[in-house]
């Protein structure tokens, strides 16, 4: 039997999974996100005046798995409901896979380049991103392979580049592979 403001621990049922999608859902048209609802790991209900379901939930964005933590509210006099939180918890920890390639990591690239370039102070050219790999951890490192030319030279090197949950990009590694073959 629940206890008034008390949240205890309750089964993942298909109705837990259904406040999930909705929290998903809700959070996306709120936000205008694009988040992929994928499931709900655990739940808690606590008695109010209806019910307030703290839901830990699996979602995906732009391809990488996160933890949320969500707040879903369902009125006793109507079953309406309310998302009233939605938190990133952290991302889902994985080892290094590769990913597509996006405006955004192109723009990392571009980044490592730059950061590359005030560093050693060389005058690199970006010219496109080969192919990129990603890893969970407290944020995201990207693995890079770019084509950069140096001199009028075109090279292929490798850079890691660590971007936090607060989205601030530091370049861990930055080095040459070697020169880009003509056909």
């Amino acid at each position: 039997m629940d206890t008034i403001g008390v949240p205890i621990p309750v089964e993942v049922t298909p109705e837990i999974i259904d406040l999930g999608r909705f929290a998903v859902d809700e959070h996306n048209k709120k936000e205008h996100t694009c988040l992929e609802f994928k499931k709900v790991w655990s739940a808690e209900r606590q008695l109010v005046k209806g019910y307030n379901y703290y839901l830990t939930l699996e979602a995906a964005n732009e391809g990488k798995d996160n933890l949320y933590e969500a707040t879903v509210y369902v009125s006793w006099e109507n079953n309406e409901k309310e998302l009233t939180e939605f938190n990133i918890v952290r991302p889902t920890p994985g080892g290094i896979h590769p990913v597509d390639i996006t405006p955004k990591l192109i723009g990392l690239a571009r980044f490592a380049v730059e950061e590359h370039n005030k560093k050693e102070h060389t005058l690199l050219e970006f010219k496109k991103l080969l192919s990129a790999k990603e890893q969970a951890v407290q944020g995201y490192n990207y693995y890079l392979n770019l084509e950069a030319a140096d001199g009028g030279i075109d090279c292929v090197y490798e850079a890691k580049v660590f971007v936090s949950l607060e989205n601030v990009k530091e370049v861990k590694e930055f080095k040459l592979v070697g020169a880009v073959r003509s056909s």
